[in-house]
């Protein structure tokens, strides 16, 4: 039952991810999202009371995909530093690809500027932060990047750059101009993050 529930609620997630990068949040209707994920308006209205409860799930949802992510790359031998230079060519594929991260990182500027949680207390660029962050300090701890380097202050930069791709996507950027950008913020970062010893 609790399966089949998960199910459900994965379908109308996806559902409202389309609905909302089709029409926006304002327009879209939670009837078209029940229709599109094939459930009755009860079964949606028993998962999500309102459009803004869905809302927060597809930000919730594409939070998941870069924990779930990063957490994949590491546990197949990718180092901390690595996953954080792998983060932003990933989103700009999920950018073409995936309209959960697409309309979740969409969601999630919204959000940024209304300084409010969701109603379960999520806050994407939070999540994306503390995630950030947690990729440096494992960077710094095997000295992949140069001491005394704020942390915080480069998790706050990656943040902003990976809600930037999406507003450059949703202006139409190819996915090889987004690219020619990340390679552009590297360029500018890694030569201050390398260690000491890496640089001379």
């Amino acid at each position: 039952m609790q399966e089949r529930a998960a199910r459900t609620r994965e379908r109308l997630v996806r559902a409202a991810a389309e609905a909302f990068d089709e029409h926006g949040l304002g327009a879209a209707s939670m009837q078209a999202v029940s229709k599109s994920a094939g459930v009755s308006k009860g079964a949606l209205y028993f998962h999500f009371p309102s459009k803004e409860h869905l809302a927060d799930a597809v930000r919730g949802a594409c939070g998941d995909r870069f924990a779930a992510k990063a957490s994949d790359l590491m546990e197949a031998g990718e180092s901390p530093v690595q996953v954080l230079m792998r983060l932003p060519g990933l989103t700009a594929e999920w950018l073409g690809q995936d309209v959960i991260v697409r309309v979740g990182l969409r969601l999630g500027r919204e959000q940024q500027r209304g300084g409010h949680q969701d109603c379960d207390g999520r806050y994407l660029s939070r999540e994306l932060h503390d995630l950030l962050s947690r990729l440096l300090r494992g960077a710094a701890e095997r000295r992949e990047i140069r001491d005394g380097l704020p942390l915080r202050t480069c998790a706050s930069l990656l943040v902003a750059f990976l809600f930037s791709l999406e507003c450059r996507a949703e202006e139409s950027a190819s996915r090889e101009e987004l690219l020619e950008s990340i390679a552009e913020l590297w360029s500018l970062l890694l030569p201050g993050m390398a260690p000491v010893a890496d640089r001379e």
